[in-house]
């Protein structure tokens, strides 16, 4: 045991007080006569002995009331392993998560509440001249300083919920930053959270030497959200005056089931569609939002329900454009191709027209949005002049060489695109061996991107080009023959799309024009040609969103501004591989639709959703936190329970404080003293002294 102030214990010097009233006792007493004293002996020697006893326990209960009295104000304590310095300035950090899965309900009303509640407990633990620093999942520059307690204190109230999540390995990081760069002796931190699964405990930090983390678990006391997963278009090109449909996907993270759950579909600010689902406990529903669209343009749409209280993930908000066709030009060096007629016409959003090369009206290219070389022998220099032109005007351009074709002539073409040329020619039959399934053109024909080659039916192909790789990687393989040889690539370049065969399209090279495969592949390469806008992205993207071949106007520069104005600022902007990106760097913090500008003129929509990791409400259970704290010798779990947390930190930073005790004893020593005196000092009034 140990003593805040050891000094004050010279007051028990104080104890001498009652022992020398008990030694050097002034009473005096009156003398009695009687005439015959034998009768009193019994009973004076009885009262005599009583007497002895009852000052002796006197003296004791006002010798405790002192000596405990002296070792209340001296503070002892019992000393901690983790005892901080006396003297030192303490440096604390404090994590307050502010997550949107704060927003659920907890023992003592909201999670956020009840953390700020429990940092404020923290800081008043320590010292008034002790440096905090305040952390939420913002990482904001203003809370990478130290501030005073009181400076702390009114912080607190500023934090709100935000989209923004970061692991238990980056709030550490940025903790032991701050904290390792200060020369005080005591430090500690202290990260207050529900510990999500799908967030904060999905990466977990190592060991951090020389630094106290203290885990301040919260525990909701529902586990309960409905949310919009996710949405999609049954056609990725939504075409005018044509019923579409749009499928939503909803999920349950409670353990009830839902029914009649009302989903509304809005449009341009106008209602187009309602449904109803029901779904079961930990379960998912899909439900299909048909619509019409009556005009053409980019159009902004959302999904919506309605649930409580954890309602950021209530909203999806998507954009898309509506299109009257998609024009497709096939040039023909010699007839008309049947395949491609027949492909073409399954779709009537594609309107589909071919043209002899001798025909062909070179003006007229930027009226389509993909035009396909088929089977031309020679290619003249205007005319590979106009092609690389509409490329860099963000066409699309799709090469089926012809079988007899002057190699020269078709490379003058692709070396002024860019793209990979021919080198020779194979005569040898050969299978497919190769889907690319990650690549747009074929990430939705299988259902199951792991494709087995030899239990599939692949094309095969009894002649074929050989492709040099000149485009310095960056064409892709989208079709690989089986001896490594590619059967159709595609590339971005100039604000563009090129796709190149090896193979043209006629019985005589093979199966490929006759196969299954050839049908999407065609279709999605025209669907593609049309730009098709993201439908979305989620707030904190930190990568490029690409605007495709779209360009500011004379100021150079895009402005991103919600739809009603406000919130406008100058993304980071690129040109890269001929394609206009820009950089959003985490300045959107709002879910919603927001224009982007060039200029006076709108460019285009974009929409932002909040991530939906935060949506799953699944928190670390009991268990995993004990273990991680088990197997990380720096970190402890602290649990409130009765006691507020700064009464807990307290007695974990300076000890088991005992004065309390003291008290409590020498307020029984005083009324133990009061009652000898009142019933034992009546029958001896010698003992009241």
């Amino acid at each position: 045991m140990q003593f805040i102030n050891p000094n004050i214990l010279f007051a028990l010097l104080a104890v001498l007080i009652p022992v020398a009233i008990h030694l050097f006792n002034f009473r005096k007493y009156r003398r009695v006569y009687f005439s015959n004293v034998s009768f009193l002996k019994e009973l004076q020697q009885k009262t005599q002995k009583q007497s002895q006893l009852l000052h002796i326990l006197v003296l004791i209960t006002r010798i405790l009331a002192v000596s405990a009295l002296v070792f209340a104000f001296a503070q002892p304590y019992i000393p901690s392993a983790r005892k901080s310095l006396s003297g030192q300035i303490s440096v604390v950090s404090i994590f307050v998560d502010n997550s949107f899965s704060m927003e659920t309900a907890g023992a003592h009303g909201r999670l956020l509440d009840e953390a700020k509640t429990k940092a404020a407990e923290i800081a008043s633990a320590y010292k008034a001249d002790d440096l905090f620093q305040l952390l939420t999942n913002d990482f904001e520059g203003r809370h990478q300083r130290l501030v005073t307690r009181e400076e702390f204190l009114e912080m607190l109230p500023d934090v709100s919920l935000s989209p923004a999540v970061k692991t238990l390995a980056q709030i550490s990081s940025r903790q032991n930053e701050i904290l390792t760069s200060n020369r005080s002796v005591s430090k500690s931190a202290y990260i207050i959270s529900d510990f999500q699964q799908s967030t904060v405990m999905s990466e977990l930090p190592d060991e951090t030497k020389g630094i106290a983390f203290s885990l301040v678990p919260l525990h909701p006391a529902g586990a309960r959200n409905l949310y919009i997963d996710s949405c999609w278009f049954d056609n990725p090109v939504v075409q005018l005056n044509h019923t579409s449909v749009l499928n939503v996907r909803i999920r349950n993270s409670s353990d009830d089931d839902l029914e009649k759950i009302p989903v509304k579909l809005v449009i341009n600010g106008r209602q187009r569609a309602v449904a109803a689902l029901g779904i079961k406990a930990r379960g998912v529903s899909e439900v299909r939002l048909p619509f019409t669209s009556p005009e053409p343009g980019t159009m902004q749409g959302m999904v919506e329900i309605s649930d409580y209280p954890v309602t950021y993930d209530d909203i999806f908000y998507f954009v898309f454009r509506v299109s009257e066709k998609i024009p497709v030009l096939a040039i023909n060096g010699r007839d008309e191709n049947p395949y491609l007629k027949s492909v073409f016409d399954l779709d009537s959003v594609i309107g589909f027209s071919q043209v002899s090369s001798g025909k062909t009206d070179y003006s007229a290219l930027s009226e389509y949005r993909l035009v396909i070389l088929n089977d031309l022998k020679t290619i003249t220099s205007g005319a590979i002049q106009e092609f690389t032109g509409f490329v860099s005007r963000g066409g699309s351009l799709l090469i089926f060489p012809a079988q007899d074709a002057g190699i020269s002539q078709i490379n003058q073409l692709l070396s002024a695109l860019g793209t990979d040329l021919i080198t020779g020619s194979d005569s040898a039959a050969v299978k497919v061996s190769v889907v690319n399934t990650r690549h747009p053109v074929f990430s939705d024909v299988f259902e199951k991107s792991g494709l087995d080659p030899d239990n599939t039916d692949l094309p095969v192909v009894n002649r074929h080009f050989r492709l040099s790789a000149t485009s310095k990687g960056s064409a892709e393989t989208l079709l690989g023959l089986g001896n490594g040889d590619a059967l159709l690539i595609a590339q971005n370049l100039n604000g563009g799309k090129i796709y190149l065969s090896a193979v043209p399209i006629n019985d005589r090279a093979g199966n490929w024009p006759r196969h299954a495969l050839f049908v999407p592949a065609m279709l999605n390469i025209a669907f593609r040609s049309e730009n098709v806008l993201p439908m979305m992205h989620y707030t904190g993207t930190h990568g490029g969103i690409s605007l495709g071949n779209l360009k500011p106007a004379e100021d150079n520069v895009f402005r991103v501004s919600g739809t009603d104005g406000t919130s406008e600022f100058i993304p980071e902007y690129r040109r890269l591989d001929g394609q206009s990106m820009i950089f959003i760097n985490d300045q959107i913090k709002e879910a919603g639709i927001f224009r982007v500008s060039g200029g006076k003129e709108n460019v285009t929509l974009l929409a932002f959703n909040f991530n939906r990791d935060e949506s799953k409400l699944i928190p670390a259970s009991e268990e995993t936190l004990q273990k991680f704290t088990e197997n990380n010798v720096n970190y402890e779990i602290l649990e409130a329970g009765p006691k507020p947390l700064n009464d807990i930190i307290a007695e974990k930073s300076s000890g088991k404080r005992l004065w309390q005790w003291f008290i409590i004893i020498a307020l029984f020593s005083i009324i133990a003293e009061v009652l000898l005196l009142r019933f034992f000092g009546r029958s001896n009034p010698a003992a009241n002294t």
